[in-house]
């Protein structure tokens, strides 16, 4: 019986998926607890500093290209996933209107180089940022979620880290390597983004783009662009913010925090992204299973970001010394504070993923993103300067907070929770 009822749940897809999202996930906050270290006293605090601050704006520029399609194109397509032609039609849009946001990623970066000292400096930094960028961006990851085989890419990716970490070890070597940092990385993400590429393309009839189906793309997913634009100024591009404010040194110690947690955080997503394109189909057939679904989905993530919470905490001082030295101790606080990001995250994320954005919901969080954004960009001009890396993380964990109670509120007053 035991055995019979372990079979059904291995045979269910959201099972699947969820699995190998786990197992990348998890593959992907070990292999950082190997590389960090191994750059932070290779590279030494000033240059590891620059790396952190490239990969930064790296991933701020990955959110452009994004736009918001992993949602978007996720929803349209599990809707439509058993019409091929119309499937063909989605992507065909999709990728058109990523070509135009590789050309508007093109030019930021080159006012980027113009506006940033540590850029005209290190022109190679920008450029292989500019690379990890569009690698990222052309990934049709919103394709496999929306069919529900985001196994595929978890595995995918799973040997992509391998090979990054590989290459790590094989070529930097010293401060000097520090633009061969960014090139194996951008190098490892453009070979997965061609693997997935051509799998989508071997299902799907290939179509050439046309602008006017490009430029609706775009329009469709504006909202959900800004949301993940403004959502960015709190993750993604709290690095470059440190940067500008104060100085390289700064963003090492805060992205040794922020690189320690933020794998903790991915940990919580695959559970909410195998479960979103199920509710999505759910939603226009059987309501009451979807809500089911959402209720089971969030207490689980809010259940292990708690957990998650407390154990990062206690073991920071413990992480840090042993990880990274101790020329990186002011790391500590840091990765306290952003500690109390698992459970916050898990449940704003949770709240956006299996309840606002099934029902279309996308301005309302918009409007979340947009105040919390608002908020972390006040807090880190307040705080930033006079507290350094601890001033960034208290700032971004009072957004993250501010985000998530914003989304709960909304919905107690729509009466869907």
């Amino acid at each position: 019986m035991a055995l019979a009822r372990i079979r059904r749940v291995l045979g269910n897809r959201i099972a699947q998926n969820a699995a190998a999202l786990y197992a990348v996930q998890i593959l992907s906050y070990v292999l950082p607890l190997i590389s960090l270290p191994y750059l932070a006293r290779v590279l030494e605090p000033p240059s590891f500093g620059l790396v952190a601050f490239a990969q930064s704006f790296a991933n701020w520029l990955a959110v452009v290209g994004e736009y918001g399609f992993n949602y978007s194109a996720t929803r349209s397509i599990a809707r439509l996933r058993d019409r091929k032609d119309a499937v063909a039609g989605i992507v065909m849009s999709i990728m058109g209107a990523k070509l135009l946001l590789v050309i508007g990623m093109v030019a930021l970066t080159a006012l980027a180089w113009f506006a940033i000292e540590s850029f005209r400096a290190h022109t190679a930094l920008a450029f292989w940022a500019l690379m990890i960028a569009v690698a990222a961006s052309l990934s049709p990851v919103w394709y496999f979620q929306a069919i529900e085989r985001t196994w595929v890419v978890a595995i995918l990716e799973g040997f992509i880290r391998l090979g990054h970490l590989i290459g790590i070890f094989i070529f930097v070597r010293s401060p000097e390597d520090t633009w061969l940092a960014l090139a194996v990385q951008a190098i490892a993400y453009g070979l997965a983004t061609i693997i997935e590429l051509w799998l989508m393309y071997r299902e799907i009839p290939l179509k050439v783009p046309n602008l006017s189906m490009s430029w609706v793309a775009l329009r469709v997913s504006w909202s959900l662009f800004l949301a993940r634009a403004s959502d960015s100024f709190y993750t993604s591009a709290n690095g470059v913010i440190l940067g500008l404010l104060t100085s390289p040194i700064q963003v090492g110690f805060f992205e040794n925090g922020n690189r320690l947690v933020r794998p903790g955080l991915a940990i919580l997503w695959p559970l909410a992204q195998a479960i979103y394109p199920r509710i999505n189909h759910l939603i226009k057939r059987d309501v009451d299973a979807a809500m089911r679904l959402s209720r089971l989905a969030l207490w689980a993530t809010v259940g292990i970001g708690l957990v998650g919470g407390v154990l990062l905490a206690a073991l920071a001082p413990l992480l840090v010394t042993l990880l990274f030295g101790e020329q990186y101790k002011a790391s500590i606080p840091v990765l306290q504070v952003m500690s109390l990001l698992l459970p916050i995250v898990g449940f704003g994320y949770s709240l956006s993923m299996q309840y606002m954005f099934p029902r279309q919901m996308d301005r309302e969080v918009m409007y979340s993103v947009l105040s919390a954004s608002a908020l972390n960009l006040v807090l880190a001009l307040i705080l930033a300067p006079r507290m350094g890396a601890l001033g960034m993380a208290i700032a971004v964990v009072s957004a993250e907070a501010w985000a998530a109670g914003f989304r709960f509120i909304v919905l107690k007053l729509r009466k869907i929770l």
